[in-house]
């Protein structure tokens, strides 16, 4: 299942089965269900504004109950949750994020304790006893917070499993009103919604609340600075009647022969409709996020700023005011406010120079950024400078998205450090050398992480004579393979807050450059182990180096004429594979002479042109062998420091592949939003194996 799959018509439908992250991976597609990471990624594509959520779930894992529901309140644009049909065990802590809860004229509401099984010892099964019940505690504090209750209300209301029609959950705190119907107000009013204490006091009030059910809501500084009124006003949800007893009537003394005046006619009075405090609070909260979420956004705005607005109970009109004198203030002195339309071409031209500079460049579009340190990009993406809390301005930067505008949870800094990292380390990994690519040929891709055939075709070639009647003998085809697989490795690379506050430039020559040098020695490792320890061919289960191969000198003898002369014999009577003429010689010429460290001294020496004294002493090889010293290779490695070898460049014994389109390593950003770091990964997908014995010879030297 995709994030996608959760969004219909702009709504977040959250049905079926809550599950953990690592259980969704073994689910079929059929399956309905929904787990934290998919919301996440869901509400990642929605946007920070507002978004209406549609649940209908039995429950499932009360973990992943319970993270969902923190995403879910975390979310700065609010969250409206109904309830379409059932919200069950896990399910129900979702509806306690809501910003407004809703339940459906048909659906229910069920609340219970956690449940977990064990198998073990009395000591095992009552600390897992211990730890349910723990959990249940933590839980109760969650609907607690939601519906005014205490926590030991809760604790009860658990562990009888209790179910709630509509109007049952409203009335207890768990919703705030059934969806569809003109309901009345209730005594389920979150204080915190209300900047002053009389405006929450008409709320609860006007929803029918007594003035201690009011003060149960309410902390303990604000409850002492509010007197209780000697009569409270109790309504109904249909009508109001004040419960003050009517004054007593004066005696007048008028003359019982005299009627009384007709009384005027008035109008007749129409009820004042009183405003919905709760609703109109709600409607100015909802309208306060709407407004800020573009420049929260564009980071132009935090959410501390606009939970600022919301907490000093700032009207709707007066929020815009506010909003544009807030970023006006935030600008920095030097900052351009001409109506100049920045184009994405700048934005492509701003980043690269910012990426360049970092890397050192002081040309093209990084000219404009010289000099450039990470803290100060950081705070420059940020925006302007509020105050001298760098920290926070940091931050600020850390999470900005106006360039890159958020794409696949990717803020701009990520995405610029992410692009460093990874041009650094190519850099570095194309500037070392690989010695490994003396016995390799060129690289084949592989599709996938399963194994490769390596063929070697080969048959009985050799032209025949034709026929009188223009016959044609057909040539026989074979072919072998030689297993090959590519495997990945790699490591988590992380960019703290606290590098970038200390402005540890040194990060990013200093974390490509030894990610690069670990892959360069990954690479080698996996080439010359084959080579040293003289790996099996797949195709007839023999050493590399075997006397069937003819490959292998059946004699001891360090470098000499005499010992090159005979590899070089043995390179050059290997016949084509699977032919049976006598004559069908491949004719293989050495070029290279591959030593241990111990001998590299004597190979220097062997080919080395010199003035010979006499015919015998000429050295007839010296100009077309090219020696190589390979550290892997030497008994320090787990290899000998006697054995040589010749090697073919025309016919290299090992066979090396990359998985396709990752040639070289890479970078990819992990966590690109998070403010204390940027989470990325290095990795490099490489394989090799053994698969062409004819050109190469051994000798075990002496």
């Amino acid at each position: 299942m995709k994030a996608s799959d959760l969004i219909v018509g702009g709504e977040l439908i959250l049905s079926g089965t809550v599950l953990l992250d690592d259980y969704a991976g073994y689910m079929l597609e059929s399956d309905i269900f929904f787990a934290p990471r998919i919301v996440r990624d869901a509400l990642q594509i929605m946007g920070e504004g507002p978004v209406t959520v549609r649940l209908n779930s039995g429950g499932g894992h009360v973990w992943a109950g319970e993270q969902i529901r923190a995403i879910l309140a975390a979310h700065p644009g609010g969250t409206t949750i109904v309830v379409e049909g059932l919200a069950a065990s896990a399910a129900s802590l979702l509806l306690m994020a809501g910003t407004r809860r809703l339940m459906s004229q048909g659906s229910q509401l069920m609340i219970h304790d956690p449940s977990g099984f064990v198998f073990g010892t009395e000591a095992e099964m009552r600390r897992e006893a211990d730890v349910i019940g723990a959990s249940a505690q933590t839980y109760a504090a969650v609907y607690a917070s939601a519906s005014g209750k205490t926590p030991e209300e809760v604790r009860e209301i658990m562990k009888a499993e209790t179910w709630y029609g509509p109007e049952e959950a409203v009335a207890q705190g768990f919703a705030d009103e059934v969806a569809g119907e003109d309901a009345a107000p209730t005594a389920t009013v979150s204080l915190t919604k209300f900047a002053t204490m009389e405006a929450a006091q008409a709320a609860f009030m006007s929803a029918g609340a007594s003035f201690e059910q009011l003060l149960s809501r309410v902390p303990d500084a604000a409850r002492r600075a509010t007197p209780k009124p000697k009569e409270i006003l109790m309504t109904t949800p249909t009508t109001t009647q004040t419960q003050t007893p009517p004054a007593p009537a004066p005696v007048m003394s008028t003359p019982p022969q005299t009627p009384p005046a007709p009384a005027p006619q008035l109008a007749p009075q129409m009820a004042t409709p009183q405003p919905d405090p709760v609703a109109a609070e709600r409607a100015r909260v909802k309208g306060i996020r709407e407004m800020a979420a573009p420049f929260l956004t564009s980071g132009r705005l935090m959410q501390a700023d606009i939970d600022a607005l919301i907490d000093d109970g700032t009207a709707l009109c007066d929020a815009g005011t506010r909003f544009m004198a807030q970023m006006a203030a935030a600008e920095a002195p030097s900052r351009s406010h001409s109506p100049a339309r920045i184009t994405r071409d700048e934005i492509d031209t701003r980043m690269e120079g910012m990426i360049g500079a970092l890397m050192k460049k002081t040309d093209g579009p990084a000219a404009d950024y010289r000099g450039l340190r990470i803290k100060r990009m950081a705070m420059d993406l940020g925006g302007a400078t509020r105050g001298y809390d760098e920290a926070a301005q940091v931050k600020r930067g850390m999470m900005a998205t106006t360039m890159t505008g958020g794409a696949l949870g990717v803020s701009d800094f990520a995405y610029i450090t992410t692009e460093v990292m990874k041009r650094t380390l190519l850099a570095a990994y194309q500037r070392r050398a690989a010695s490994w690519q003396l016995v390799t040929g060129a690289p084949i891709s592989a599709a996938d992480f399963r194994e490769l055939h390596a063929v070697r075709f080969g048959g009985d070639f050799q032209l025949k004579p034709v026929g009188e009647n223009g016959e044609y003998k057909q040539a026989r085809l074979v072919d072998e393979a030689e297993g090959l697989k590519v495997e990945r490795r790699g490591r988590t690379i992380n960019l703290t807050f606290e590098s970038v506050i200390n402005d540890d430039m040194g990060a990013f020559q200093r974390i490509p450059t030894e990610f690069a040098t670990a892959a360069r020695l990954m690479e080698a490792s996996m080439v010359w182990t084959l080579f040293r320890t003289n790996a099996k061919l797949k195709s007839d289960g023999k050493a590399l180096f075997h006397a069937d191969h003819g490959n292998l000198a059946a004699t001891a003898a360090a470098i000499s004429v005499a010992s090159i002369a005979a590899a070089r014999k043995a390179m050059w009577e290997q016949r084509a594979f699977g032919s049976k003429d006598s004559d069908d010689f491949l004719s293989i010429e050495a070029d290279r002479l591959i030593v241990p460290p111990a001998l590299e001294m004597v190979a220097g020496q062997f080919i080395t042109t010199i003035t010979p004294a006499k015919t015998a002493d000429v050295n007839p090889f010296s100009n077309s062998l090219t020696p190589s010293t390979v550290g892997h290779l030497g008994a320090a490695a787990g290899g000998s420091d006697t054995a040589w070898y010749l090697v073919s460049s025309d016919m290299p014994p090992i066979q090396h592949a990359y998985l396709e389109g990752y040639e070289a390593p890479t970078v990819e950003t992990l966590d690109g939003m998070n403010p204390d770091v940027v989470t990325m990964n290095a990795r490099h997908i490489f394989g090799a194996a053994a698969v062409e014995y004819r050109g190469t010879y051994k000798n075990a030297g002496a």
